[in-house]
């Protein structure tokens, strides 16, 4: 993608993602920030070529032994055509040939076509992930025992207690990476992230916590320190069987779910 050119790239990812279920403007500085935030290595995400034509794009993210594909479009006119099936199996031979053990990925649940392509391709359901949005009810004050803390904190404590397979997006690594306006909270045994508390929007970024009571009171506390806003949102990306307590909070759940899938890959001894 660097030697294709990021303002190339990000136009390709754009036609691709033009008429997806979740239209995403894809620009240079989106794809720096993904870079930044979600570990996506631009020397090895592709841009797929047909005929001299640009057709799709991917990005891959790299942690460790374990890369993500955090993105990939198929533009309209190339669709059904074989390029998406192609394009995987290559970022797969690529994963593995430098040594990866993992890869994961996360599609929209709704989005068949894709779910098919990926499960043909050997990715297994780890589990449903699911989305809230909504105006949250009045809550009448926060708590006194609610205290700002560096995001580092917040995303050190994703690290220790959320399970080791949580989504990429709310990993302990990914929240690490946030920085003002967004803003971290604790209270007793519980800590969450949000983004910039002083927009009309606010969308939780992370939240975890060692007692199980602990989540929907934190968010109840956080809701009322920050009361009038339009909507508060956790995106697709939350694992449907802890989300227990956005459900408790108010918030209905919104209509697009995801999977998230693994595919493992065989390492050589060698690698080992």
């Amino acid at each position: 993608m660097l030697d294709y050119g990021l303002e190339r790239s990000a136009d390709v990812l754009a036609r691709a993602f033009d008429d997806y279920f979740v239209r995403i403007p894809f620009t240079i500085t989106l794809l720096l920030n993904s870079s930044r935030a979600d570990s996506v290595d631009l020397t090895l995400s592709r841009v797929f070529v047909r005929d001299g034509t640009a057709v799709g794009a991917a990005l891959i993210a790299r942690r460790g032994w374990t890369c993500r594909l955090a993105g990939m479009g198929i533009i309209p006119e190339a669709r059904r055509t074989g390029v998406g099936r192609a394009a995987v199996i290559a970022l797969l031979d690529e994963a593995q040939s430098r040594g990866d053990h993992t890869m994961l990925l996360e599609v929209i649940e709704q989005n068949t076509a894709a779910v098919e392509l990926y499960r043909a391709c050997g990715f297994e359901t780890i589990r449903r992930l699911v989305g809230f949005a909504g105006k949250a009810p009045e809550i009448s004050e926060a708590h006194d025992d609610l205290i700002e803390v560096d995001l580092r904190e917040v995303a050190g404590a994703v690290t220790r207690y959320a399970p080791r397979d949580f989504p990429w997006q709310i990993s302990g690594e990914t929240i690490a990476q946030l920085t003002p306006p967004a803003v971290g909270y604790r209270r007793r045994d519980a800590w969450i992230a949000i983004t910039d508390p002083a927009q009309p929007v606010v969308t939780v970024r992370a939240l975890v916590a060692r007692d199980a009571i602990e989540p929907a009171e934190l968010l109840r506390s956080v809701i009322a320190k920050h009361p009038g806003k339009d909507e508060w949102r956790f995106n697709p990306i939350w694992p449907e069987e802890f989300a227990g307590f956005i459900v408790q909070v108010g918030l209905p759940r919104t209509a697009l779910s995801q999977w998230q899938m693994r595919r493992s890959l065989q390492v050589s001894q060698k690698s080992l």
